[in-house]
Parts: structure tokens; C-alpha cells; sequence
């Protein structure tokens, strides 16, 4: 149940066994379900117990009041929510899932009380706050900086990167839940330019997304294009896995791809 959660602390923290199953028992009993596009919580709503997600995808969003909404936080399977909102009384963001959603609600006492008797788990918990806090700040970054061809592309290198850290791609294949409008709504932008720009990649021979299936076909030219430097995801040995297996797939480039100065980056 916890699998996703102990392959990503593997990565840079291992958990002792003794360690896993305080972490096991304690999800054990609190696992939750939710259906797809279900709200979790909205703003407004009193600080919520935490959240580990143990299968599908979640999101914060923000709503505007003329109705459009910004994405501003993905959670994968492994992905805990609600370590950062310790302090607050009140939600300053919504919350919803993307695809029928499995999870584990835990109190915060409960958790202190199992860190205290494990201090090694608190440390991988808050290792763990610190890489979600790396992952803020990039998104910052590609919103400011970026063009609309650098944000998407740089999202599913990350997605990649974030599904191998917890064991859950294939190769460079993951599964992605998530439609074109909350693709939008990730990287602000119009189903239009969301369209347009993934029809660009899959073009150029660099990715493929079939029925929430999402390919990688030429990753080392995508992090290029994307400006992507997987080093605030603490990957430990997957960022090597993944390029040693990222070739490009001969039945989907038949021809070479265009130079990358040909990608319309800045428009």
C-alpha cells in the first residue's frame, strides 16, 4: 500500500523495517477513497488532517472568481499533503482529485506521536517537505520565465522524474491522469496553446500521449528544450536509469526530428 511512498524515500532516505511498519500500521487502518474531480477540501475549510496519497493523482488549485482555476500543486502516489499547513487555522487553497483517489488521512498527533518514537522518519518526512518546496520553486520559475512550449515540456519531464523516483514509469513511459485543461491549469495556459504545444512535441518525434499514457521518446532533447535540471527532485540513481533508457523509439521518428532552434520556444 505504502510502496510508491518507501521507493521514493529509498531514493535519498531508506527507512529501516522497524520504521516502515510504525508508517504501515498506521495507514493501515485510515485509508480513504474519493472519486475522480471530487473536491477534498476548499478554501475556507479548517486545516485538515494529513494526507498520504496512496494511488491515483490529486491537485491544490486556486478559483478565481470568474471561473477560471490555477493549479499550483500535483500529488502522485507516495506524495504526502498537508505537512505545510502546520501552523494555519484556515485552507487558503482548494483541494480535488484528479482520478479516483486512495488515501490515507492521519492526524497530526498520531504522526508525531509514531515520530517521536522514530526520529529517523521524521527526518525522511521532512527531507521529503523540502523536495515539495524545490518543486514550488521551479514551477515558479517555469511561470515566470518560460515560454508555453518550455512549460509543458518541462511538466512531463518532471512528471517522468517524480513517477520513477517512486516506482511507478515504465521505461520512460508513466501514466497521467490529467486532461489538456488541467494541463492548462497547471502551467497557465489555454486548452488552445495546451493543444497546439503537444501537438508541436509530438511532431518533432519527442513524446507520445495516448489514453493518459504518456511517452518519452527523445527525453535528452526534451530536458534541453525544457531547461530541465532534475537535480531539485533528489533522484539519486533514477535520473541515471532514466537517460540510460531513454533512446529514441525508431517506429515514432522514422526521420530525424527537427533542430530544436525550428521549435517556436518564445512565441
Amino acid at each position: 500500500m505504502l510502496n510508491p511512498l518507501f521507493t521514493k524515500l529509498d531514493c535519498k532516505m531508506p527507512l529501516a523495517p522497524e520504521e516502515r511498519t510504525a508508517l504501515a500500521g498506521l495507514v493501515q487502518s485510515r485509508a480513504r477513497r474519493l472519486p475522480a474531480r471530487q473536491d477534498l477540501y476548499v478554501e475556507g475549510d479548517a486545516t485538515s488532517p494529513i494526507r498520504i496519497i496512496l494511488d491515483g493523482w490529486a491537485c491544490r488549485y486556486d478559483q478565481f472568481a470568474d471561473g477560471r482555476r490555477q493549479i499550483v500543486e500535483l500529488f502522485l502516489p507516495g506524495d504526502i499533503m498537508g505537512q505545510d499547513c502546520l501552523f494555519a487555522e484556515r485552507q487558503d487553497h482548494s483541494a480535488c482529485s484528479i482520478s479516483a483517489l486512495s488515501y490515507a488521512l492521519i492526524s497530526r498527533s498520531e504522526l508525531d506521536a509514531v515520530v517521536q518514537q522514530f526520529p529517523a522518519l521524521g527526518q525522511a518526512l521532512l527531507w521529503d517537505s523540502s523536495v515539495a518546496a524545490a518543486i514550488h520553486r521551479q514551477w515558479i520559475r517555469s511561470l515566470g520565465r518560460l515560454s508555453a512550449t518550455q512549460r509543458i515540456a518541462h511538466l512531463f519531464c518532471e512528471l517522468l522524474y517524480r513517477s520513477a523516483r517512486a516506482g511507478l514509469a515504465r521505461g520512460a513511459t508513466f501514466d497521467m491522469p490529467m486532461g489538456q485543461r488541467d494541463l492548462g491549469d497547471a502551467r497557465g495556459l489555454s486548452t488552445v496553446q495546451v493543444n497546439r504545444t503537444v501537438q508541436l512535441l509530438r511532431s518533432a518525434g519527442l513524446l507520445e500521449w495516448r489514453r493518459r499514457v504518456v511517452e518519452i521518446v527523445d527525453l535528452p532533447r526534451l530536458t534541453r528544450i525544457a531547461m530541465f535540471r532534475p537535480q531539485y527532485l533528489e533522484l539519486g540513481q533514477v535520473s541515471e536509469q532514466l537517460e540510460a533508457q531513454s533512446i529514441p523509439h525508431p517506429e515514432i521518428t522514422p526521420q530525424p526530428p527537427p533542430d530544436d532552434r525550428d521549435l517556436p520556444l518564445f512565441r
